[in-house]
């Protein structure tokens, strides 16, 4: 088992609201990292305008909500 699959499951057996916790403080982390233009709104906007228009024209094909869990489970396992 890899260290993060550990500790995602240790932390799904959590009370809800240490995980929201957890969640945030790990979020806060990622939000760090991302590139510094998608800290211009608008550029942000083009971003998700032209990724939303890839996925219309079928270029994207996106993930289903039990595609995104389906992945989080089988980290877990």
């Amino acid at each position: 088992m890899t260290a993060t699959q550990e500790l995602f499951a240790h932390a799904v057996r959590l009370p809800s609201e240490e995980r929201r916790f957890l969640a945030e403080i790990i979020w806060q982390t990622v939000d760090a990292d991302l590139p510094a233009q998608w800290e211009n709104e608008a550029t942000l906007g083009a971003e998700i305008e032209r990724r939303f228009e890839e996925f219309k024209a079928g270029r994207e094909r996106g993930l289903s909500h039990d595609d995104v869990f389906s992945a989080a489970r089988s980290l877990a396992a």
